[in-house]
């Protein structure tokens, strides 16, 4: 095995080892942020409630669209897309918010996508409790299915994953951060998160089917609506897992000694 490759994956090594310490700076800075705030963390979970508010009063009773079926379908996917998507559009900026600590001190390139990837495990939890409590309001709460678990353990993996092929190439060429807004933007379009696949004509799944990001959707959305993940969903994402991992381990393995100096 070439030493650059061997080299890559002690970095990763090295970061899990750190576990703790990326874990507890993750928790500082997410703190941070809300000083002085009432609600604190919470506030990060009022962007799924003001579009569920928007959804049930707005859509529902100004424009008379009857969402009482399918307004917990739209919820949990805004909710997993907060997962999914979201985090694609924050991967470029990993290395970028900090190039202080990577100019001072000597971590690997792991312990930052690990930060970015505990931060958005945070946000996802305190909006699945703003998820969880609209649902009680609504009446509409089901106990999630125990496969919730491993599927966020799973996106978690290619959230990661995605940082290092998102981060890298960001950090060398700056268009790249502004070029992800637009292409997450319409990649949320194109991926069932407002509207079902079933609406979709059979001569147009192949845009649900083919899509990526749609299977991870889905993986979280099942559970989180007491329903077993589909099998075809688990391969899917799998699969992704694995191409992803040779593109990250690829792009590590090469421009991992470079990456501090294009700060």
């Amino acid at each position: 095995m070439p030493s650059s490759v061997m080299a890559a994956l002690k970095d990763v090594a090295d970061g899990v080892r750190l576990a703790p310490l990326w874990w507890r700076l993750g928790l500082d800075q997410t703190a941070s942020r809300f000083q002085r705030s009432v609600l604190g963390p919470f506030w990060m979970a009022c962007n799924l409630l003001v579009i569920a508010f928007a959804l049930a009063f707005v859509v529902s009773l100004l424009m008379g669209v009857d969402m009482s079926k399918s307004y917990p379908q739209v919820v949990a996917g805004l909710l997993a897309w907060s997962l999914v998507g979201t985090t694609i559009a924050e991967a470029q900026a990993i290395f970028l918010y900090n190039a202080g600590l990577m100019q001072s001190q000597r971590l690997p390139l792991s312990f930052y996508v690990f930060l970015h990837a505990q931060k958005s495990a945070t946000n996802f939890l305190f909006q699945l409790i703003a998820f969880w409590g609209v649902m009680l309001v609504l009446n509409k709460f089901v106990v999630p299915h125990w496969t919730l678990i491993p599927a966020v353990a799973l996106v978690l993996v290619i959230v990661c994953l995605q940082g290092f092929i998102i981060a890298v190439p960001s950090t060398r060429f700056r268009d790249v951060a502004y070029m992800m807004s637009y292409v997450v933007q319409l990649l949320f379009y194109v991926t069932p998160v407002f509207w079902m696949a079933d609406h979709v004509s059979a001569q147009r799944r192949w845009v649900v089917e083919l899509n990526p990001l749609a299977h991870q959707v889905d993986l979280l959305r099942a559970p989180l609506l007491g329903q077993a993940p589909a099998a075809g969903d688990w391969i899917w994402v799998l699969g992704t897992t694995g191409v992803l991992a040779v593109v990250a381990l690829t792009l590590l393995a090469m421009f991992r000694k470079r990456v501090v100096f294009w700060l």
